[in-house]
C-alpha cells in the first residue's frame, strides 16, 4: 500500500513560479501528487496542474500568458522595484504607484487594481470548471478578514476560489461572501500543510515561495516600518508552517518582489535546485511511510 502524497503550495506573487520547478522534478522523478493544497500564487499554479498534471504543459501556457497583452493590463511593471530597492509592495506604492493617482484616491479604495483584471488573468490560465472535478484533489485556501479564519474552498468555481486565494491586500479588494470579506490565503495560511493533510494525505511536501534574507532597512519612513513589521510576521508564520511538513521545500529566490513575474525562468530554476537537493530526503519520507504501511497491513492480515 502505498501512501497518499500532497502538496502544500505557498504564495509569494511571481516567487511561487518556483513552484513549476518543483513540480517538474517531481515528475520526472516519478513522485506522485495525490492531492494539492495552494496558497495564492500556489492556488494558481496548484489549480493548473490539478486540472492538467503536466509540468511542462502548464509552464508553457504561463509563459504564453506572460509573454502577451494580457499580462501587460494587470499594470503589475509599476510596482516593481527600480534600482534596488526595497521589495515592499507599501514601499513601492509610495514611490512609484504615487506618480500615478494621488494618495487620497488610494486612501479611499479597498484596492488599486478592480478585480476584474485577475479574474481575466485567472480566465486565460485556468478552465472553468467545479474544483470536485480536478484531476487531483485540489483545495485553495483564502483568508476571513472578519473573523480571521482561513478558508478552504473544496467545491464551486475553481476560477472563482483562486481569485479570491490571491486577491493579494491592498492591491486587489477582498469579496463579500456570505458575511465574510475575503482575501489572499496568505494572510492566514502562507504554506497550506494543514489544509493538504485534512484532505487526507499521509506524506506532506511543503514548499515555501518566500523571500530567505531581507535587506536591512536604510533611514526607513513610516510606512516602510509598518510594511516590515509585516514581512516580519509573515517569515515567522511561514516558517511554522513548513515546519509541520514531512518534507519543506524553500527554493532561493533571493529578495525577489512579488510582482517580478518576468523574471519566471529564475523562480523556475530555483524550485528545480531545490528540488533536486532535497530528493534524497523525499524518498527517505516515502520509504519510511511505506514501511509504515507495510507492517500495519501485516497486522491486520494477522
Amino acid at each position: 500500500m502505498k501512501p497518499k502524497i500532497g502538496l502544500a503550495l505557498g504564495g509569494g506573487g511571481a516567487r511561487g513560479l518556483a513552484h513549476l520547478g518543483v513540480l517538474r522534478v517531481l515528475e520526472e522523478e516519478g513522485i506522485p501528487i495525490h492531492l494539492i493544497a495552494g496558497t495564492s500564487m500556489g492556488a494558481v499554479i496548484g489549480a493548473m496542474y490539478a486540472q492538467n498534471p503536466n509540468a511542462s504543459e502548464v509552464t508553457h501556457r504561463l509563459e504564453s500568458y506572460l509573454k502577451g497583452n494580457d499580462y501587460e493590463s494587470l499594470g503589475l511593471k509599476y510596482i516593481v522595484p527600480q534600482n534596488g530597492s526595497s521589495p515592499s509592495v507599501l514601499t513601492q506604492f509610495m514611490k512609484t504607484i504615487a506618480k500615478r493617482i494621488v494618495i487620497n484616491y488610494a486612501a479611499s479604495r479597498t484596492g488599486l487594481v478592480k478585480s476584474e483584471r485577475l479574474s481575466d488573468a485567472i480566465g486565460v490560465l485556468i478552465d472553468e470548471m467545479d474544483i470536485r472535478d480536478t484531476k487531483i484533489p485540489f483545495v485553495a485556501v483564502a483568508t476571513d478578514l472578519n473573523s480571521g479564519e482561513t478558508v478552504s474552498f473544496r467545491e464551486g468555481s475553481l476560477r472563482d476560489a483562486v481569485r479570491m486565494s490571491s486577491s493579494i491586500p491592498g492591491y486587489i479588494s477582498p469579496e463579500e461572501m456570505n458575511g465574510k470579506l475575503i482575501t489572499d490565503g496568505g494572510v492566514s495560511a502562507p504554506i497550506p500543510v494543514e489544509i493538504v493533510r485534512e484532505l487526507g494525505a499521509e506524506i506532506v511536501i511543503g514548499v515555501s515561495a518566500g523571500v530567505k534574507n531581507i535587506q536591512a532597512l536604510d533611514d526607513p519612513h513610516i510606512v516602510e516600518i509598518i510594511n516590515r513589521t509585516d514581512v516580519v510576521r509573515g517569515m515567522y508564520l511561514s516558517r511554522l508552517q513548513l515546519a509541520l511538513a514531512d518534507v519543506g521545500l524553500h527554493p532561493d529566490v533571493k529578495d525577489a518582489h512579488w510582482s517580478e513575474f518576468l523574471r519566471y525562468e529564475d523562480f523556475i530554476a530555483a524550485g528545480v535546485e531545490e528540488t533536486r537537493k532535497k530528493m534524497s530526503e523525499i524518498r527517505r519520507a516515502l520509504k519510511s511511510k511505506q514501511g509504515f504501511f507495510s507492517r500495519m497491513f501485516s497486522i491486520t492480515k494477522a
